[in-house]
């Protein structure tokens, strides 16, 4: 729902605030007050094409700024484009004189067909771009009324469906290729056999040569204090003689003299231990040497490979399973080509299936939304209207998403007149009356919260006028509904009135916009009955137009 509008100069608006309510509004005032300019100032905040004709004179650039209530509905579509969510929903469009036009979302900078993308959504203008003459909005006011398991069956079998199709289209395309194309794969394919490279080998060979080359660094330190502790003498052996030696002399069995047998008896069990440890480490580095040349080897045949191909070594196992997979193909490719149609067939049928499903429930919605339709026309002075929904069949090329028909509204204003789509239908008083029979049927299904109706009072007025005003009191419960209107009848319906107003002051002109109180409204209503003068029989007749309503 629409909760503010704020206008700076554009035409002959300086500055302008409103606040709208739910419900029916109408819009009223002489002719060349400026209603039009309310219209065009709605459509260019909701990302519709921006004259440079709109911008009052002698000013830099006009600006309208929308405000509407907040709808969870668009939260997906305000995450992806990075928009912040915020209690409402903020519209702002900056047309500049120099030609540049600026559009904000919750003051976030984004693209006109963003702003317009988003405005479509929020608001509906009647006339002749009415959204209902889109043949996707058609279906999609259609499908409202079906379960939406049914409708999500039917996409997600489609997409199953599609896929099954590009997979043919995949396999046919390599298929294509020329006989030295496969016999460069299949050669790929066993030398790769021959190689039977591991994930990220390249990669693992490398860290594991680090490792060892890191290791080899210190070889030469360890070999040098090995040889330094057994050549020319072993120092193990010189300390055990050494200690030998004080025990047999140790006659007096000298405290001191035994300690320091004692500490030789200690330093000979280290030494011989840190020896050991030694000749390990260097027994561990001949280990070590013959791995890197394993490894040496085993990363040269993976760079010969690599190079040869001019495939990365880290991803010669992918590619070797990959060339598994279509190892079939290159020597049976019949084989897979039944395997791919098998799949199509059962892709094809499922989505068939579920798409008769679907149009099933299409044909039941259908015939309520024209019974219902039917018995609004006669209301609105249409008796001899009629109103019918068409599902047409598609194509296989044209299959899709939404099913295997088009859905198509079509019209007939007049006996003896042949149906025609509502696309295709020429605008004018009668047909907008029968949208706004379509709008009241589908009203409590209807994602759209605001609709503004233009002058759909054009070229009726008494009982006619009085209907139209009855059935847009009746939208307004669901929602938000505005017309600008030059009817008394359709203005007495209203929930809200404003009054559009054009003053001159010397050489100044501007627009100003009026919340009417309910005896304004008298005033109102009494002048468009009888014209500028405004007698106690208008106002009477006024009274007696909105006696249920005050």
């Amino acid at each position: 729902m629409l909760r503010t509008l704020s206008i700076r100069n554009v035409v002959l608006i300086e500055a302008l605030d409103l606040s709208f309510d739910s419900g029916f509004c109408a819009l009223t005032g002489e002719t060349g007050a400026g209603k039009s300019i309310l219209l065009d100032a709605l459509c260019l905040v909701l990302g519709q094409r921006g004259e440079q004709s709109l911008i009052r004179k002698n000013t830099e650039q006009a600006t309208v700024f929308a405000e509407f209530e907040h709808n969870p509905y668009f939260n997906s579509m305000f995450e992806e484009l990075g928009i912040p969510i915020d209690e409402c929903i903020a519209l702002r469009r900056v047309l500049q004189a120099n030609g540049r036009s600026k559009a904000f979302i919750n003051d976030e900078h984004v693209t006109v067909q963003t702003l317009k993308i988003l405005g479509d959504q929020l608001l509906n203008i009647h006339g002749q771009h009415d959204h209902l003459f889109e043949i996707s909005r058609q279906r999609a006011l259609l499908d409202q009324k079906i379960n939406q398991q049914i409708r999500e069956n039917v996409e997600n079998s489609y997409e199953k469906f599609y896929q099954s199709q590009e997979n043919i289209k995949i396999f046919e395309e390599n298929l294509s290729q020329n006989q030295s194309q496969k016999a460069f794969l299949k050669m790929q394919l066993e030398d790769l056999k021959k190689l039977n490279p591991l994930d990220q080998e390249e990669t693992l060979l490398l860290q594991k040569r680090e490792a060892i080359i890191g290791f080899a660094k210190i070889a030469d330190t360890v070999s040098a204090c090995l040889q330094g502790m057994t050549y020319p003498k072993d120092l193990s052996s010189e300390i055990a003689q050494h200690q030998q030696t004080l025990t047999r002399s140790n006659s007096i069995d000298s405290p001191i003299l035994n300690e320091a047998i004692k500490s030789l008896d200690r330093a000979y069990i280290e030494i011989k231990e840190t020896q050991r440890n030694l000749q390990d480490l260097l027994s561990e580095h001949q280990v070590h040497a013959h791995e890197l040349q394993v490894y040496d080897q085993r990363y040269s045949e993976i760079h010969s490979i690599s190079k040869k191909y001019n495939i990365a070594g880290d991803d010669l196992y992918a590619v070797f399973k990959n060339l598994q997979k279509q190892q079939d193909v290159l020597d049976d490719p019949e084989y897979e080509r039944a395997q791919l149609e098998k799949q199509l067939l059962k892709t094809k049928q499922e989505y068939i299936d579920a798409a008769r499903v679907l149009s099933d429930h299409r044909v039941k919605i259908a015939r309520v939304l024209e019974n219902n339709i039917h018995q609004e026309l006669p209301d609105l002075f249409l008796p001899h209207a009629r109103f019918r929904i068409n599902l047409n069949p598609l194509q296989e090329s044209q299959w899709g998403l939404h099913g295997i028909e088009q859905v198509v509204f079509e019209v007939c204003m007049n006996p003896g007149q042949h149906f025609t789509p509502l696309h295709k239908t020429a605008s004018g008083g009668e047909m907008a009356r029968l949208m706004l029979a379509l709008k009241v049927v589908a009203s409590n299904q209807d994602t759209l919260s605001t609709l503004v109706f233009d002058e759909i009072d054009h070229g009726v007025s008494g009982s006619v006028a009085l209907a139209i005003g009855k059935r847009l009191r009746q939208l307004g419960k669901f929602g938000q509904v505005m017309a600008i209107t030059h009817s008394a009848q359709v203005a007495s319906q209203a929930h809200h009135h404003l009054v559009v107003q054009k003053h001159q002051e010397q050489t100044k002109t501007a627009t100003t916009v009026q919340v009417l109180s309910e005896q304004e409204r008298i005033d109102e209503i009494a002048r468009m009955l009888s014209g500028h003068d405004v007698n106690q029989a208008a106002k009477m007749a006024a009274m007696e137009l909105m006696k249920e309503l005050l």
